[in-house]
């Protein structure tokens, strides 16, 4: 049983050594940690949710304390 290369010679090209005057760089390396500005973006982004967070929980509370108040109000008018 012969394997058959990936590619034959017939299907690559070459490049152009005027192009690759133009190449700068290299490999890419992946780095182990993670980026700062990432981190930063993260932390800000859940500092934002606990902040929405709260202001709904205080904004339900006032809601549920009117709610209250009126239903008390209510209750007296039709006492009185």
């Amino acid at each position: 049983m012969s394997r058959k290369p990936e590619h034959s010679s017939e299907s690559l090209a070459s490049i152009d050594p005027a192009v690759l005057e133009a190449v700068t760089g290299g490999r890419v390396s992946r780095s182990s940690q993670p980026d700062p500005a990432i981190l930063q973006g993260m932390q800000q982004l859940a500092q934002s949710i606990v902040a929405v967070g709260q202001n709904m929980a205080q904004a339900k509370a006032a809601s549920s304390q009117n709610m209250m108040q009126m239903v008390q109000q209510l209750m007296q008018q039709r006492r009185g």
